[in-house]
């Protein structure tokens, strides 16, 4: 009888594995319902355990229907339940759903795909899969191929091109970006309402550069903005825009159908950091299968793409902006104390130098034909020359400040801060371009994104930069001598009597003669303008540092400023305040602080003075003169 038994039992097994086998949605013994939380205790459910996958624990409700959960949000005693629960299930269950909105599958490369809904895959990538790209060898190797230069397309004939208007006071151009490619055929501009507590409105609009023609604008809801724009001139980088740091870091790609957007792939590049080291930065196309980031703390990854797989990365340095080469070969970088080149093909780093002074927040940009490499940090802009590494020009340009990254419109302009033209062979901060929101340059053209208010129409005005009437300004200014009061050759008087202390006057009049032979200037009791330095404080004040915490500190001020016939037409100043702080071992913050409390000479030595200063006209503001010239932007062109 036991025999039989036996028998019967393994026959019963026997079926249900071939059950089992032939249904994969069969379950030996379906769990009973529990009570799950959350580890708050707030969160509850009723649920049987279905599965656990890739850290995510999913539960079939009483009515059917499927939730997730992430391990770690569970209570401490569900989630040892859900451990061990699929420790011990002999069966994996599949969901009868075909679309399989929430379920989660392993890509042929091992990454996890997990399908959100809408069409969206949201893919949790691995840096650790990617080849770490070491720096090179030394600081002063640069073996780099010359760029092939590139011929501009013909966009001549095209005056400006028609974009939608803002629709409330609180919309922002949130972008504009043109497409790669031997020609740059497309742009994206991109829209964001954001006010306060609102879950905010996108949209996105296409411009055909050959035609002229701008699509109508697609909606979507969110926060969002464009980084880069595919060669097809339809797919759509964009990243969150939320306020803080570590909330610019999810990645989406979005093309627009019609009025609509289609979503089809998120992904977080950067997602085991933290703080600024998880925001995108910049993003740019190197093809129509590679694709560039780069973090807040300069960490720069080539993905494959379509798939977002990461090849490679190496590291740049915080809040350095890089550029991409017309030809798209070269990747330039800086980490504030070095700039560098990363050929993408070879992935290496083929060059390197030292920068000749350390850069603050530097950005940088490609001339249209590749063979200038620019970098704008603050208040400079360098220039080297791509294939040798050889710096040709360092110009200084107090009173600016240059932190909205780079553009090169002209083999010898640089456009910085969005809006200023520097002219790289005369030295000059010659010209502003102001009432554009966004402004690219792209194969020695550059694109002007004006929107007004009123839901008017806006435009995109390509234009070549500067334009006909700046390029007249300079010629006239630069022949004739009494339009500056300012050039090589000038005899400045230098006045120091608003220098306290009356035994540093000498000194900083000598500090003070020596900048100004440099910029081929003399100084002199018979000069035609004067260099008038003065000191104050100490002023009580503080000054907080984000990890460490709030300090009383005494400030002192030095200042420069030229005058011409009693009018200030220059003017520069520092103090001793640290922008920040690096203690030596044993030192403590207010030890270091107070040997900082102290006026500030060696400003008078080494302060960078303007190479040439136009006339003021009478009633002219020291802020109206920073620039040559000054150019207002409009959606019918540049006044």
């Amino acid at each position: 009888m036991r025999s039989l038994q036996n028998s019967h039992v393994r026959g019963r097994l026997i079926g249900i594995l071939i059950i089992a086998l032939a249904c994969p949605s069969f379950v030996l013994a379906k769990e009973e319902l529990r009570s799950w939380a959350d580890k708050s205790g707030k969160n509850k459910i009723k649920a049987r355990f279905v599965k656990l996958e890739d850290d995510v624990v999913t539960l079939e409700k009483e009515d059917g229907e499927e939730v997730e959960i992430e391990l770690s949000l569970l209570s401490v005693a569900d989630a040892k339940f859900a451990s061990e629960a699929a420790e011990g299930s002999p069966f994996k269950p599949k969901a009868n759903d075909p679309f399989k909105s929430k379920s989660k599958s392993k890509s042929k490369t091992g990454k996890s795909v997990k399908d959100v809904g809408d069409g969206i895959r949201e893919i949790a990538v691995d840096l650790s899969t990617a080849e770490e790209i070491g720096p090179a060898l030394t600081t002063e190797s640069w073996k780099v191929e010359i760029p092939v230069p590139k011929s501009t397309p013909a966009k001549a004939s095209i005056k400006s091109i028609s974009i939608p208007g803002r629709l409330d006071f609180f919309e922002k151009v949130a972008g504009l970006h043109i497409s790669g490619g031997e020609t740059s055929k497309h742009a994206v501009i991109g829209y964001l309402f954001d006010r306060h507590q609102e879950v905010g409105t996108v949209r996105v609009t296409i411009c055909d550069l050959t035609t002229g023609k701008s699509s109508s604008p697609a909606v979507a809801t969110g926060k969002m903005i464009p980084l880069a724009l595919h060669d097809d001139g339809k797919q759509i980088v964009m990243r969150r825009e939320e306020w803080g740091f570590g909330k610019h870091d999810l990645l989406e790609i979005w093309t627009p159908k019609g009025t609509k957007i289609a979503k089809s792939v998120a992904w977080t590049p950067y997602k085991g950091e933290t703080t600024s080291g998880r925001d995108v930065v910049w993003a740019r196309f190197l093809g129509p299968n590679k694709l560039a980031t780069c973090s807040g703390n300069g960490r720069i990854v080539i993905w494959k793409y379509p798939e977002i797989e990461p090849i490679c990365k190496f590291e740049s340095s915080f809040t350095a902006i890089p550029a991409v080469s017309p030809d798209r070969k070269l990747i330039a970088y800086s980490t504030g104390k070095e700039v560098g080149l990363f050929d993408i093909e070879k992935q290496e780093i083929v060059g390197q130098k030292d920068c000749p002074v350390p850069l603050q927040r530097p950005s940088m940009a490609f001339s249209p034909s590749g063979a200038r490499l620019a970098c704008v940090a603050l208040d400079k802009v360098i220039v080297w020359n791509t294939a040798t590494g050889e710096l040709e020009h360092q110009v200084s340009c107090p009173g600016l400040i240059l932190i909205e990254g780079a553009e090169f419109p002209d083999e010898q302009y640089v456009l910085a801060g969005n809006k200023y033209l520097i002219d790289l062979e005369n030295q000059l901060k010659l010209w502003t371009y102001d009432g554009a929101e966004q402004i690219r340059a792209v194969d020695g053209v550059s694109y002007f994104a004006v929107v007004g208010t009123d839901k008017k129409p806006g435009a995109l005005i390509p234009a070549k930069i500067p334009h006909p009437a700046a390029k007249d300004f300079v010629t006239k200014a630069l022949t004739q001598p009494d339009l500056f009061v300012l050039k090589s050759g000038t005899t400045v008087r230098i006045q120091a009597d608003a220098i306290p202390d009356a035994s540093k006057r000498d000194d900083v009049i000598k500090g003070l003669t020596t900048c100004l032979e440099a910029i081929g200037c003399q100084a002199g009791p018979m000069g035609t303008i004067d260099l008038v330095a003065s000191q104050s404080g100490p002023k009580e004040t503080e000054i907080h540092f984000n990890t460490i915490g709030t300090y009383k500190f005494k400030e002192f001020t030095s200042n420069v400023k030229f005058v011409y016939k009693g009018q200030s037409v220059w003017e520069r100043h520092s103090t001793n305040s640290p922008g920040y702080v690096s203690l030596n071992r044993g030192e403590n913050m207010e030890g270091h602080l107070r040997s900082l409390e102290k006026p500030d000479y060696q400003f008078f030595k080494s302060v960078e003075l303007p190479k040439l200063l136009q006339k003021p006209s009478a009633g002219q503001a020291t802020a109206n003169l920073q620039t040559l010239g000054h150019s207002h932007v409009t959606p019918t062109g540049i006044r």
